[in-house]
């Protein structure tokens, strides 16, 4: 395997620049990025342009084994008058045909490159990622088309600042040269301008289509689910009669009705759901944190100073069971006065108080 030093000996002549901004760009960017090793970056990486032309890229990070393919040039002025102002368009096509055969494309500026060097690492190690993870998509390529375009005109911009600074009056070559360079950025971005709206309108009618298949598959989908919802209601509906068909009521016991006067004129028969449950006072304690039909005889009606208990099978303080009525629920207690001695059902949560079985009486939908 490769060091640094001995990768820069051996690619000595592809790196050669009049400053060393070459091999600085190795010891100081590319030797700091864990993720590649110097077997991973090939010097002026050839490759064909969209008219078969023979092109050279500054450094290539190529592993296809992790999947990177990640091309990186070193930009300047340079550049933007490369071999004369009228070539400028063809470089603008040739960064084009980079971003479309590998998807990314890094461009720095010397000065970038060595007075923000953490945040040049940064940027090429999430673009190792993005290829890594096959995150590359043609919609990321015009975004990187339309960044190229403005990155230029910011160039061009900067040169003319540049030459009105070396120049008190431009010459007309400088005058003619910068107004080719901006010629061809025009027809540049008409170009692709149009490709990015046809790729955006593709990308709508797919979006659309997609959306229309999607409603398609949710309409289906919801009724299937109507159908197994309304088959399982069904189901659930027969089972309901059939276990109402077949419950048994508890015997030889007397209810008590909801009002006083239904004690003494008539016997209740019990609620069919709730009696399906049904327990006697007695073995409540069995019971506690569970909804239940409790069944017994009330031997005590005992006020307190927050309502009325029910003691049921002895009196306190050894009652099996209470039922206990608070006294904003006066009007239960007023009915049930007389039910002494009376065997009274009560449906609802069995709660412990002191180790004692009881329940709250707070309706008299509760009494069976």
């Amino acid at each position: 395997m490769l060091d640094w030093q001995k990768w820069k000996y051996e690619n000595r002549y592809k790196i050669q620049h009049i400053v060393g901004y070459e091999e600085k760009f190795v010891d100081e960017i590319l030797s700091q990025i864990p993720e590649i090793t110097p077997d991973d970056v090939i010097a002026q990486f050839p490759f064909k342009d969209n008219k078969s032309g023979n092109r050279y890229i500054d450094f290539m990070i190529l592993n296809d084994a992790k999947g990177y393919k990640l091309p990186i040039e070193l930009d300047g002025y340079a550049k933007i008058n490369n071999k004369g102002y009228e070539k400028f368009n063809d470089f603008l096509e040739r960064q084009n045909d980079l971003i479309q055969q590998f998807g990314i494309v890094l461009r720095y500026t010397n000065k970038k490159a060595f007075q923000e060097q953490n945040v040049v690492i940064d940027e090429i190690r999430r673009a190792l990622q993005v290829q890594a993870n096959h995150q590359v998509t043609a919609d990321s390529k015009q975004k990187q088309i339309q960044k190229l375009i403005q990155e230029y005109e910011a160039k061009i911009a900067e040169y003319e600042k540049l030459k009105l600074k070396e120049h008190t009056t431009q010459s007309p070559n400088v005058n003619n040269g910068l107004s080719q360079v901006r010629s061809g950025l025009e027809m540049f971005k008409q170009n692709h301008t149009q490709e990015i709206k046809e790729f955006r309108k593709e990308l709508t009618d797919i979006k659309g289509r997609h959306d229309e298949q999607l409603g398609s598959v949710k309409k289906e989908m919801q009724k299937h689910i109507y159908i197994a919802v309304g088959l399982i209601a069904s189901i659930a509906l027969g089972a309901i009669f059939y276990l109402q068909s077949n419950r048994t009521i508890p015997n030889n016991e007397t209810m008590a009705f909801k009002t006083a006067s239904s004690y003494s004129e008539q016997s209740a028969q019990p609620n069919h759901e709730r009696s399906q449950s049904y327990i006697q006072s007695s073995n409540s304690t069995q019971y506690v944190g569970q909804t239940k039909t409790v069944c017994g005889q009330v031997v005590q009606y005992k006020k307190f100073s927050k309502g009325v208990y029910l003691n049921f099978d002895r009196p306190y303080p050894n009652p099996t069971f209470t039922a206990v009525i608070w006294q904003n629920n006066s009007h239960i207690s007023q009915q049930l006065q007389d039910i002494e001695n009376k065997t009274l059902c009560i449906h609802g949560v069995i709660e412990e108080y002191k180790g004692k079985p009881q329940m709250v009486l707070s309706s008299m939908d509760q009494i069976i």
